[in-house]
């Protein structure tokens, strides 16, 4: 048989390059492992920022929302004691009256005129009728009851006139506002007949109004009379807003808000900008419900965890669990208490949802 050296030759070659490919594939590889770092021997390490722990008074603040309601006692009704005929209606709800302005014009309606026709009828034959029973009784052709039944008579008649006459029942008549204010209601139109005594018209005097806000209910049971409120309208912008002073806390819960009830004072014209309120507004309230003196972190360091609160801190590059409880909260901050923490201690405040007490972390940064 004959031998094939080229193709022996071809075959020799083929296993040479193949074994040279595998050994700088191997040497690379090795190069590889031997450039990468290490692993950690202690475990996983987390990257933190931390804030420390401050004592200071911590004040919480509740916001609540009303409106500009009237004052105890500050509506002033004007009603007429007998019944009238309205002859012109001056003003309208809202409307802003001067002391003297008149409001409404009434005047007497057709049965109040036959009423007073009545009385002055009543009051002249009255008068009559005595005069000539003192003649009778004068000549001894009357007696003393009848006298006496005269003289009540006209006293009967002359009191339901003089009545008449004080209620002013005379004619046309226009009503005015005994104090500058505003116009509350207005009960009635031109030309109707309205029953004596009925409301017509209702002003309040600018310095009487006050504000009614709704609070829930346990946090309405944190406040005093005479606690500061800074109010603000919702619909319209004061520069710093007023403060005003809780009057009353309702001692019950409001059926149609569900919320209690808080009264606030408006500030006087003179002390502020009060004057800028107006009847019925709108006004959004904020007031002081807690203080408290303590350790103070941010309310990113305390977290949930099975019906309490945890936060970690750092010690020698080690996070430290913390049972803790919660006080006072504002805006960003919170009061904590317990757990062997310790003002100045660094509380973690980014990267903590992922700690285990006793895990190794590394500070980035420091708040």
């Amino acid at each position: 048989m004959k031998f094939h050296w080229r193709g022996a030759l071809i075959t020799v070659f083929a296993v040479c390059l193949a074994f040279g490919g595998y050994k700088i594939f191997e040497g690379n590889a090795q190069k590889a492992i031997a450039d990468s770092p290490a692993p950690e021997a202690g475990g996983p390490v987390a990257s933190v920022e931390v804030a420390p722990v401050k004592t200071q008074t911590i004040t919480a603040a509740g916001t609540a929302f009303g409106e500009v309601v009237p004052a105890p006692n500050a509506v002033q009704v004007a009603s007429v004691p007998y019944e009238i005929r309205v002859g012109q209606v001056m003003v309208s709800a809202g409307q802003k009256v001067a002391r003297g302005e008149p409001l409404i014009q009434v005047e007497p309606s057709p049965d109040t005129l036959l009423q007073l026709g009545q009385a002055e009828n009543s009051y002249d034959i009255s008068k009559q009728n005595l005069a000539h029973v003192k003649q009778l009784f004068d000549l001894k052709l009357a007696t003393n009851t009848q006298m006496l039944k005269a003289q009540e008579d006209f006293r009967k008649a002359s009191l339901q006139l003089k009545n008449f006459q004080k209620m002013g029942v005379d004619g046309m008549r226009v009503i005015r506002a005994d104090a500058s204010g505003l116009v509350s209601y207005v009960n009635v139109q031109d030309g109707a007949i309205v029953a004596d005594g009925k409301p017509l018209v209702g002003t309040i005097a600018q310095s009487r109004l006050e504000v009614r806000l709704g609070m829930e209910p346990n946090a309405a049971g944190r406040l005093a009379q005479g606690q500061p409120v800074r109010l603000s309208p919702v619909n319209q912008q004061l520069p710093t807003g007023i403060t005003g002073r809780i009057r009353k806390i309702s001692r019950a819960v409001n059926q149609t808000t569900r919320l209690v009830d808080v009264f606030v004072a408006l500030p006087s014209a003179g002390h502020g900008q009060s004057a800028g309120f107006l009847l019925g507004e709108y006004v959004m309230g904020k007031i002081q419900t807690a203080s408290s003196y303590g350790m103070v972190v941010p309310r990113s360091a305390v977290l949930p965890e099975g019906g309490r609160y945890v936060l970690y801190t750092v010690s020698n590059e080690k996070a430290v669990k913390h049972i803790v409880q919660r006080g006072v909260e504002s805006g960003n901050l919170v009061q904590v208490s317990g757990g062997g923490l310790k003002p100045g201690d660094e509380v973690v405040v980014v990267g903590n949802y992922e700690l285990k007490d006793g895990m190794a972390v590394k500070v980035l940064h420091t708040k």
